[in-house]
């Protein structure tokens, strides 16, 4: 009964039933507490799916099981449960409890149940405080693990290590502290592994190169510190997904990451890196096909693209490609590579000391959605070809040293907020206030021309007025300099001088009396 509206309480009907096994109430609008008499009902229940309701007070308890073996799946996320939690149920294949209200401690397991399948244990958005317990490490069939967006803290256990068939461990958004275990680098079976938006000190462990199956490491916001492994480009070949953002990485981004060929989202922006670009970033190919990609794990994800954190699911996560290098020390041009990158969404270059020329090519970048070069020491005209980004719907260039005019025609117009430009005071035409002035060669883009303009930045306006102090100074110094040193001409001059001078006074007298 999925998508129908039974509550917004429980159906009476529903206790006279016999025998459930499976019950799917799920987005029925409910917003009732679970009634005492459901678990007579739910007892014989394999499969139980509350999620997407309103339903207060505590989670549904099912004890005994009339010969049942195992139980399915409970699903009961996205609901208002409450209080904490006694015993963690093993009887079934699946756990979902995530997006309620629930505290207390993560409970331990249910030892006395006979049978022991959890595959699958989601927590994720609660108020769980405390530490991790030890005792999840029993659950050895367990293979996704869901602690994210709690309040717990502590260290990581190090007999995580110990669950062999783990393949997503997500412990991101809470106060975990500490360095991050070696033992994880012993699951062998994982594909997805975040940590991020924690308190994790030290530097990565060497033991994640064995981690041939990753496909998603998200590191970011953390305190890990040193330079950017070179083994994470020459050992983990299956990585789709790379965010080590908000850390302490320092020294040149390693060219080893260029062979990712499957990365679709290098997320390295907020740390301390030096040095260039890596222009073989080009070997990316994940990032140079256009259209979807296939993954074996998909999840969600969320970038800070377009001025704004976005969040994808595990359906869209798969047309993502973006690639952030802000908020570093990055020096050089932006490298003509990256603009082979041609299934790009997101470019994020932007608060670095990258110099040079916007490449003219940027126009091959036909899906990009977000590009963000603000706060570097570009120089020169913006491309032409830029207004060719049909897809193109947030820019950013301001505070660099481009000059000229602003592109204008197809998509590039739409953009017309004046702060895209801010910080250039060489740029002129719209959407700035500043006109641009008429050339008399009939040229409408700075840098076209082949003599006076060839960097783009001077007009011979410029030239003219910058000449004229140093030419009068020379002037007038060989002119005293000549006085100096020829007698003759400078009684000459001196008599001119007097005469002229003796002239403006016979003037000046008949003026007096002329008017007396």
């Amino acid at each position: 009964m999925s998508s129908v509206k039974i509550g917004p309480k429980f159906p009476l009907w529903l206790q006279t039933q016999k025998r459930v096994e499976n019950l799917d109430m799920s987005n029925a609008s409910i917003s009732d507490t679970i009634p005492d008499w459901f678990e007579r009902v739910c007892h014989s229940i394999k499969f139980l799916d509350f999620s997407n309701n309103y339903i207060t007070g505590k989670p549904p308890v099912c004890k005994g099981n009339s010969g049942l073996k195992y139980r399915m799946g409970i699903l009961l996320e996205s609901n208002k449960f409450e209080g904490p939690l006694q015993l963690l149920p093993t009887d079934s294949y699946i756990l979902h409890l995530q997006n309620n209200s629930l505290q207390g401690i993560i409970p331990h397991p249910d030892i006395n149940m006979t049978l022991d399948i959890l595959q699958v244990l989601d927590l994720s958005d609660n108020h769980f405080i405390g530490s991790i317990p030890d005792s999840l490490c029993s659950l050895q069939k367990l293979a996704i693990l869901d602690l994210s967006n709690n309040q717990l803290s502590g260290r990581i256990p190090s007999c995580i290590g110990k669950l062999k068939t783990l393949f997503a461990l997500n412990l991101a958004n809470n106060s975990l502290y500490g360095h991050i275990p070696i033992s994880l680098g012993h699951l062998n079976d994982l594909q997805s592994l975040h940590l991020n938006r924690n308190k994790f000190t030290g530097m990565v462990p060497f033991s994640f190169r064995h981690l041939e199956n990753l496909e998603n490491l998200d590191l970011g916001k953390n305190g890990l510190e040193g330079i950017i492994p070179a083994w994470i480009g020459d050992e983990l070949s299956s990585l789709r997904f790379l965010v080590l953002e908000s850390n302490n990485f320092h020294g040149e981004i390693s060219m080893s990451l260029c062979k990712l060929s499957l990365l679709q989202v290098l997320n390295l922006k907020d740390n301390n890196l030096t040095g260039h670009v890596p222009r073989c970033f080009n070997n990316v190919t994940a990032m140079t096909e256009l259209g979807p990609t296939s993954m074996g794990f998909g999840e969600a994800l969320s970038v800070f693209v377009k001025g704004e954190m976005l969040n994808y699911t595990s359906r869209n996560v798969k047309y993502v490609k973006f690639m952030g290098l802000s908020g570093n020390k990055l020096s050089g041009e932006i490298p003509v590579e990256l603009m082979s990158l041609v299934g790009l969404q997101g470019l994020d270059l932007s608060r670095n000391h990258l110099s040079g020329r916007i490449p003219e090519n940027i126009g091959n970048l036909s899906q990009l959605e977000s590009l963000d070069l603000s706060k570097n020491d570009l120089s020169g005209p913006i491309p032409q070809r830029l207004s060719n980004l049909d897809s193109l719907g947030w820019l950013n260039l301001s505070f660099n040293k481009l000059t000229g005019p602003i592109p204008s025609g197809r998509h590039l117009q739409t953009l017309d907020d004046p702060t895209i430009y801010m910080g250039n005071s060489g740029l002129c035409g719209e959407p700035l206030d500043k006109s641009c002035p008429d050339e008399s060669d009939g040229k409408s883009n700075a840098g076209e021309s082949d003599g006076d303009h060839e960097d783009g930045k001077e007009s011979y306006f410029d030239w003219f007025y910058a000449g004229l102090g140093p030419g009068f100074a020379v002037g007038l110094v060989g002119f005293l300099s000549v006085l100096c040193f020829k007698k003759s001409w400078r009684h000459a001059y001196f008599g001119f001088l007097e005469s002229l001078l003796n002239k403006a006074w016979v003037e000046i007298a008949l003026l007096k009396r002329k008017f007396n």
